[in-house]
C-alpha cells in the first residue's frame, strides 16, 4: 500500500497513534489527481497555521481506507478525523456501534448552508436517546451522470435532439439505432451502444440498476423510512426494473465482458469508444479526457440529461454523499471537532471541491453559485450542476430507516447477484426478484 504522510506522520504500523505526538490525527481518502491531494495538504497546513496545532495527515489508497478503520477498532488506536467516499455503507452502523461523535452542536448554525437532503443523509440515530444527530460531515456529493461520445453520435447520422426523453424509447435508441448505425458506419461490429455493468463484484452494477428502480418507482424503503417490499405493486415495480435492465445485455447491447467488469470498466470502454454511452457516478469519466485529451472533452463528448421516468416525470437521480467523521475513540476529540468547524466556517470545503476534479459536487448551495461551477463553456460541469439543481437526490436506505442493515444488502451484493443470475444462468426476472427479496428480508431480520 502507498502512503503519503505530512506532518509528524510516521508509519503507523511502526508508531502507534496515541504515541505520534500530534495534536490531531487525520485519515484523508486518497484523491484521483495530485491537485486534490495538494488542496488537502493546503487545508492542513492553514488549520496549523490558524490553530498553532501539528497534524498528522495520512493518505490511503481507495478503496483501503474503511477497511483500516475497521482493523483500527480492533487495534484501539483511530484516528481523530477520517473521510472517505465507501464510508458510505459504514456510517449507519457506526452510528449504532456508537462509535462516532455527534457534530449537531459543532457545526452549529453553520448547518442551514448545507443542502437540507445531504445533511438529512448525515442524521442518523444516536443510540443513547433514538434521536437523530448529525454523525457525518456532508464534505460532497457524488450525483450520476450520463456520458456520450457526439462525434460517434455524428457517425451514425444522428444527434442530440434525436435522442428520446422516454424511458423505454431512450434506452431502444442507443440499443437498436445507434449501436448499429456506429458499426455499419465504421465497418466494425466491437462498438456497443450502451456501457452498463452487469457483474457482481461492481458496485457500478447495483447503483445503475437502482435508477431503473427509480424509474419505476419501485423503491421498497420509502423516504420516511417505512419496509414496502412485500407490496405487489414494488414487487412488479423491481421486475420491470431488473427486466429492462438485463435485457441491454440480453440484446448485446453492452459489451460481453460486462459479465465481470469492476468499477472502472466502464471508465475504460469509454475512453476507448467501445461505447457510444454510458452512466457513470462522479464525472471521473470527462475529467480524464480534460486532463489527457480536452479536444474530446470540449468537442467529442457530452453530458446529457437522464431521461423522464416510466411514468413521463423526472426521477431522483442517485449520488452519494462523501463523508467526514470523527470518532470516539481518538485522542484529540476536542481538535477534530475544531477541524471540523475550520473547514465549514473557514470556506475551506470550496477549496478542497474546486480542486478534487470535480469529482463531488458541493453539499453547500451556495458554492454551487460561483462562476468555477457555472461556466456555460464547460460540457460537463455545467450539465452536473443543472442535474442537482432540478432533481432530489435519491434517499439513502439506511438513513431513511434509521437500519444499518441496508448497508449489508449491499455489501454482499444482493442485487448485483441478480443481475448476474439473469445474464449469465438465464433465470427469469421474476425468480431473480423473488430470490432478492427473499434475502433482504432475512438480513434485515438478522
Amino acid at each position: 500500500m502507498r502512503r503519503q504522510v505530512i506532518g509528524l506522520a510516521a508509519a503507523l504500523a511502526i508508531t502507534p497513534l496515541g504515541a505520534s505526538g500530534a495534536d490531531l490525527v487525520v485519515w484523508w481518502e486518497e484523491g484521483f489527481n495530485p491537485e486534490e491531494d495538494s488542496a488537502v495538504r493546503e487545508i492542513v497546513a492553514a488549520f496549523e497555521q490558524a490553530s498553532g496545532k501539528q497534524v498528522e495527515l495520512v493518505f490511503h489508497p481507495y478503496p483501503e481506507l474503511p477497511f483500516k478503520i475497521v482493523a483500527a477498532f480492533e487495534a484501539t488506536e483511530l484516528p481523530d478525523f477520517a473521510i472517505a467516499q465507501d464510508f458510505v455503507d459504514y456510517t449507519a452502523q457506526w452510528a449504532v456501534d456508537d462509535r462516532l461523535v455527534d457534530l449537531t452542536d459543532t457545526i452549529g448554525s453553520f448547518s442551514s448552508l448545507f443542502d437540507a437532503d445531504a445533511l438529512a443523509w448525515a442524521m442518523l440515530p444516536d443510540p443513547q436517546t433514538g434521536q437523530r444527530a448529525l454523525f457525518a460531515l456532508p464534505i460532497g456529493r457524488s450525483t450520476n451522470h450520463v456520458h456520450i461520445w457526439t462525434s460517434l453520435l455524428e457517425r451514425a447520422g444522428l444527434d442530440l435532439a434525436d435522442i428520446p426523453r422516454e424511458w423505454d424509447a431512450f434506452w431502444s435508441f442507443w440499443c437498436d439505432q445507434v449501436q448499429p448505425a456506429v458499426r455499419r458506419a465504421l465497418g466494425r461490429d466491437d462498438i456497443w451502444g450502451i456501457g452498463l455493468s452487469m457483474s457482481v463484484q461492481a458496485f457500478d452494477t447495483q447503483f445503475e440498476f437502482f435508477h431503473f428502480v427509480a424509474a419505476n418507482k419501485a423503491d421498497y424503503v420509502t423516504r420516511d423510512g417505512q419496509l414496502v417490499i412485500d407490496d405487489p405493486r414494488i414487487r412488479r415495480g423491481l421486475v420491470k426494473a431488473i427486466d429492462g435492465y438485463t435485457a441491454i445485455y440480453r440484446k448485446g447491447c453492452t459489451p460481453p465482458d460486462s459479465v465481470t467488469w469492476g468499477d472502472i470498466d466502464n471508465n475504460k470502454q469509454f475512453l476507448a469508444q467501445s461505447v457510444v454511452m454510458t452512466p457513470n457516478e462522479t464525472l471521473s469519466i470527462p475529467n480524464a479526457l480534460k486532463r489527457e485529451r480536452p479536444e474530446d472533452y470540449y468537442e467529442n463528448t457530452a453530458t446529457i440529461e437522464w431521461p423522464l421516468g416510466e411514468h413521463g416525470e423526472p426521477f431522483p437521480i442517485g449520488g452519494l454523499i462523501y463523508p467526514a467523521v470523527v470518532f470516539k475513540g481518538g485522542h484529540n476529540v476536542s481538535t477534530a471537532k475544531e477541524f471540523v468547524r475550520f473547514l465549514v466556517a473557514e470556506g475551506w470545503l470550496a477549496h478542497y471541491l474546486n480542486f478534487s476534479g470535480e469529482r463531488f459536487l458541493p453539499t453547500i448551495s451556495k458554492i454551487l453559485d460561483q462562476p468555477f461551477w457555472l461556466d456555460p463553456r464547460d460540457p460537463h460541469r455545467m450539465a452536473s450542476v443543472m442535474q442537482v439543481a432540478s432533481r432530489p437526490l435519491a434517499h439513502h436506505y439506511d438513513g431513511a430507516a434509521g437500519n444499518w442493515r441496508h448497508a449489508l444488502v449491499r455489501q454482499q451484493h444482493v442485487w448485483q447477484t441478480a443481475i448476474h443470475r439473469i445474464v449469465t444462468e438465464g433465470i427469469s426476472p421474476e425468480q431473480a426478484v423473488d430470490e432478492a427479496i427473499a434475502r433482504i428480508k432475512q438480513i434485515l431480520a438478522d
